[in-house]
């Protein structure tokens, strides 16, 4: 890896993480298309700045959790946050059985090309359901436990994590910056697991090897997700999610082509 792919891969990863358009897909592609192989560090680094630009950015909703937690001492007495547990679960537990069937089987392009039409016209079909919920606190159990199961259908890469869950939640009735907002606060227990993860099955010789690109990694990585979290909120409700599926479309649609 050289300065221009480590930048480069940052950018990517700090854009389509939290755009609905699959930031796994993305970094496969990458990868397949520039030959590339990046250390699994590397791969930390990024999930990490990542999961500092959401919680820096929604520090206060993270502040009011802690305060519950500390004053209730309890992880499920406060709403927000026992809903964000309850909707990451089905995918920390599939994930921990499914992660080699996944890399072995569904890390492909041809994988990629399918899922990211599916799931572009499964968000499309979301954006006609009528928004009459404009909270967070309007999500119930219920309706955490179904974003939750959606959201464990990113597993699949090409689906995009934060486009799943924004359907449901659009499914539910909810309207698109609320949707948006629980979808990017739901990132952090599950980009928060994916990167214990990572640091755990990794070469911890390599963070020493390559800390340059590392620490490279999640500055950049910061940076750009924050930029594109705060664009994402401020102007979802004006701009729509109909960008994204027509972009979605055609990279699937490329990738077809591309293939066959």
């Amino acid at each position: 890896m050289n300065y221009f792919e480590a930048i480069l891969l940052a950018v990517i990863q700090g854009l389509t993480e939290f755009l609905p358009v699959s930031s796994s897909a993305h970094l496969i592609l990458f990868s397949e298309i520039s030959g590339g192989n990046q250390n699994l560090f590397y791969d930390v680094s990024l999930h990490l700045g990542t999961l500092i630009a959401v919680m820096f950015y929604f520090k206060s909703d993270i502040k009011e959790i802690f305060r519950s937690i500390i004053k209730d001492r309890s992880l499920i007495r406060n709403q927000l946050s026992r809903n964000l547990i309850i909707s990451s679960m089905p995918t920390l537990i599939l994930g921990y059985i499914l992660v080699d069937f996944i890399d072995v089987y569904l890390r492909t392009s041809l994988i990629i090309a399918f899922t990211t039409i599916f799931f572009a016209m499964v968000l499309y079909l979301a954006t006609f359901k009528p928004q009459t919920k404009k909270d967070l606190s309007d999500i119930s159990t219920i309706d955490a436990l179904v974003i939750g199961l959606f959201q464990s259908l990113s597993l699949i890469p090409g689906t995009s994590r934060s486009g799943i869950t924004i359907s449901a939640a659009l499914f539910l009735g909810f309207d698109n910056q609320t949707a948006s907002r629980f979808s990017f606060l739901l990132a952090i227990p599950t980009i928060g697991a994916i990167a214990s993860y990572l640091l755990l099955t990794a070469e911890w010789k390599d963070l020493l090897s390559y800390a340059e690109f590392n620490l490279l990694g999640i500055f950049i990585s910061f940076l750009i997700a924050y930029a594109t979290i705060d664009f994402f909120i401020r102007f979802i409700n004006r701009i729509g999610f109909l960008p994204f599926i027509i972009y979605r479309m055609i990279l699937g649609t490329f990738l077809i082509y591309f293939l066959f």
